[in-house]
């Protein structure tokens, strides 16, 4: 697995970090064609880190031909609980990503505005104390159930914050 760094860049501030974390091989990332949006930043060690917004993104198996989408979403704070449910929930639990207690959901959620559908999804949300936010990451696509597993379960090993030695990579 390669670590990918998911950050938004302002020429004023310099590079403003999501999260960063590792997919199962064969599956790459790559940017949606959605500007990312960033409505307040933190600072942490070296780093500076979105507070507050969101990032589109497109994982991708090439050899197979498979896709999905990619969601981060992180909101200042304490969650008050997780966000919105799936339209057709499949599974719930807890998790570790990033060192954290995590709940992740599996199941369909609606896509679409006129021609509605049901497509997977898996979600994966905690909250950092060190950093003090909240993400949520989601993958949603055309995936199988096996893929979306394997690729919400990679989700635990995604970097929230500055590791303790207080150096990122």
């Amino acid at each position: 697995m390669e670590a990918r760094t998911l950050e938004a860049f302002n020429p004023i501030t310099g590079p403003v970090v999501f999260v960063t974390l590792a997919l199962p091989e064969p599956w790459r990332i790559t940017r949606a064609t959605v500007t990312p949006d960033v409505q307040t930043t933190i600072r942490q060690g070296d780093r500076q880190w979105v507070a507050s917004g969101e990032t589109r993104h497109v994982v991708f198996d090439r050899a197979r031909r498979l896709r999905g989408e990619l969601v981060v979403r992180i909101t200042s704070g304490r969650p008050r609980r997780m966000s919105a449910p799936l339209a057709e929930a499949a599974a719930a639990g807890s998790m570790t990503a990033g060192g954290h207690v995590a709940q992740f959901q599996y199941g369909r959620r609606r896509e679409g505005i006129v021609f509605r559908r049901l497509v997977p999804a898996g979600r994966v949300q905690h909250y950092c104390d060190q950093t003090k936010r909240t993400i949520l990451v989601e993958l949603s696509g055309s995936l199988d159930e096996g893929e979306l597993r394997a690729l919400v379960d990679s989700l635990g090993d995604l970097e929230c914050h500055v590791p303790a030695g207080g150096v990122s990579p």
